[in-house]
Formats: structure tokens, sequence, C-alpha cells
């Protein structure tokens, strides 16, 4: 897979900054690039007022409440089950979450089956799913999908989450939106009490954090958690309304651009898409079907950010997204593999396109999570 690179611009007149070319836009030497003195950026022509270089890594908030209850879980050995939302998850996993729990028994749980693509088969995104955790080092012992209408049955899947607990609790997480409610509400349904205990929701002991507490047995309990922070998300960094947009209600629509070195594939004006170097291409783009997106010359994306800004022409705009300096900017060098690769906006969006040794460039708002993968669909 391609390693990010972060694309940086100087912030007072917003060039890309470079070292190959005094001449050029966004010089900057680089013996203040491999300083490594923590500096804002900014060109050799804007040199007298550069302060610090910007590289801060992602800043995933963790709510200790339930690094505590977890610490629990650790101690008695217990069964997480891991639900994620499988158009949002681009395997971008809370780092403190992942450190707590990756000695014990995980089932991840794929929710939203029946928003996938029609071309997305189980078995690609079970592997997707089961890559994405390898990578932080998590090797889930089972990996189920789930859908969100009422018809969809999950009787079978919690007769194979029983057998797989082997009568140990339960604690089941996810972010906002990742399924948890919906889960456990089809689980209560078919749900008989034959415990001495009741279902109860609580502030759990010792925390400020409210858990759904249902007896699975006198000795045993399957408990639900507060949401992760999902802080890395386009969802949660956007105003209601484009909540509303970006969120997909019916099969995430796939459409398809044809574009080449030069050119940029906008998303409203909460993402952009760009081939820096490599030959004209089929880029494939999946997102709610409210979303719209078109291409345009790489040159004027600040320009008709700001255009759209005003005028919002091509939906989803965000009003917390004014100038350069509220966006971040990675850059992947692809393999010449012939193979299908994910350029993964977190709860916006994906870029799909084959391996043929492209740089490719994704501009998106500062703090969001961003992935390259292997793609879901192969």
């Amino acid at each position: 897979m391609a390693n990010a690179r972060r694309v940086i611009r100087c912030q007072s007149c917003g060039a890309i900054l470079q070292t190959e070319s005094k001449s050029k836009p966004g010089f900057i030497s680089k013996a203040v690039i491999e300083s490594g003195v923590p500096r804002i950026p900014y060109c050799n022509s804007c040199y007298e007022k550069m302060i610090a270089l910007n590289s801060s890594p992602l800043d995933h908030e963790t709510d200790k409440d339930i690094l505590k209850i977890l610490k629990d879980a650790v101690a008695t050995d217990s069964l997480i089950v891991w639900m994620v939302d499988l158009f949002t998850f681009n395997g971008t996993l809370n780092p403190d979450v992942v450190k707590r729990v990756k000695k014990l028994d995980i089932v991840v749980i794929g929710s939203k089956r029946d928003l996938m693509p029609s071309a997305a088969t189980d078995e690609m995104l079970i592997r997707y799913i089961d890559e994405r955790f390898s990578d932080v080092g998590i090797n889930p012992i089972n990996i189920d999908l789930i859908g969100s209408e009422d018809s969809l049955d999950i009787k079978e899947k919690l007769t194979k989450l029983g057998e797989l607990r082997k009568g140990r609790d339960v604690y089941l997480i996810g972010e906002l939106n990742s399924g948890k409610t919906t889960f456990v509400n089809k689980m209560l349904k078919d749900y008989k009490n034959n415990t001495r205990w009741q279902i109860k929701s609580e502030l759990y002991p010792g925390t400020n954090s409210n858990v759904l507490e249902i007896p699975l047995t006198n000795s045993s309990f399957f408990y639900e958690l507060p949401d992760l922070s999902n802080n890395t998300s386009v969802f949660s960094r956007v105003e209601a309304s484009v909540q509303r947009i970006i969120t997909p209600k019916k099969e995430v629509a796939l459409s398809r651009k044809f574009i080449g070195a030069g050119s940029t594939i906008v998303v409203g004006n909460l993402a952009a898409f760009s081939i820096i170097r490599g030959h004209h291409t089929s880029v494939r783009v999946f997102a709610g079907e409210k979303v719209e997106f078109k291409a345009i010359d790489t040159n004027k994306i600040d320009d008709f950010l700001a255009n759209n800004l005003k005028k919002k022409s091509l939906k989803p705009v965000s009003e917390r997204y004014t100038s350069f300096r509220d966006y971040d900017m990675f850059e992947y060098d692809l393999e010449s593999d012939d193979l299908r690769h994910d350029i993964s906006v977190e709860g916006l969006c994906w870029f799909s396109i084959k391996g043929k040794g492209q740089t490719i460039r994704i501009l998106l708002p500062k703090g969001v999570a961003v992935k390259e993968s292997l793609s879901k669909i192969r």
C-alpha cells in the first residue's frame, strides 16, 4: 500500500511548498523542511513571518470512562463486539481503544450492509474489514454483516454470538451511528429474560457514563457502552444540515469520472481528489445519493471552493471551511500493481482507482482521517 505524505502550503500566500525551484511559487529551502523543528509553514518569500512547521497527527478524542469500563472487560476476559458502519469505516480506529482491547477476543459486525453498492459481496466486505483490523494488530475471531432494515433477521447471528462468548460477558462498542442501537433493538425483540436480574441503564460504577446492561444468565451480562468519539470523521465536523446530505439513505451511489494529471474531482467543498502525475484513467466515486461532485482544473481548486461557498452550486457545502487554512492535503504514490485501490475520506466518500504508478493528492478538512488501502470492491 502507498504511504501518505502531508502536502504543506504556505500559511501566508497559500502556495504548495516545494524545494526544487526558487523561481516558482512556494519555494522553501530543504534545510528548513529537514530541520524537524515544529513550525507553521511559510515559503521563503514569506519567511519573515515564519513561526512553525505543521505536522500534527490526527487528534483522536478518547472518553476516559470508556477506557475504564474496558479495563473491567480485560480483567474478566470478556468478549468485545465492535460495530462499524460499512459506509464510513475506512480502518481509522481509536488507538487507545485498540491498545486496551487488542488481547481480547473480538467480534466485528459491519452494519448497514443493505446500503453498500450491489457490486460488493459479503466476502469482499468481510475481507476488507479483516484487513483494516489486521493493520492495527487485531485479528477478529469472527466478522459478520447486518443490514439496517427490520426485515433483515439477526437470530442466526445472535446464536453465533452466544457460541463465541463461551459464557463470558459481552461489551458492545462502536461510534455514533455505527448501528449499535439498531442491533440492540433487534436483539431485544426476541429476548427472553430467564434470570433473576432486570435490564437496566444506569451509571457504570466509578464513571459518569450510562451503560445499558442486559442479563444473559445469572452470572453474565451484555453491556452496551456509550458511543466512541468519531471526531476524525467528516460527519462530526459539519453542520446537521450537511450531515443529512452526506448520510446515505439508500444504496451508496457509484459514479465514474475520467481524469488525468492536472484534473481534480471536487466533492462539494469537503474533499478534492487530484491526479498529480499519471495517465488519464477512470476513477470511481462512492458517496451518498445527495452528494454532488464534478471534475475541474486542479489549478482552480481554491477559486472553485471560494465560489462554491458563496453560491452552493455543488453540495454538500459546510460554512465551517472558508479558506485553504481549513484543509489538509496528502499525497499517495500508488504502485503499478494494476490492483484497485481505495482512498477513503472518513464519513464522506471513497475514491477507487487502479494502481498504475500515479501520484494522487487528496484535500479534506483538517483533522479528518483519510486512508489508502486495497479496495472494498475488487
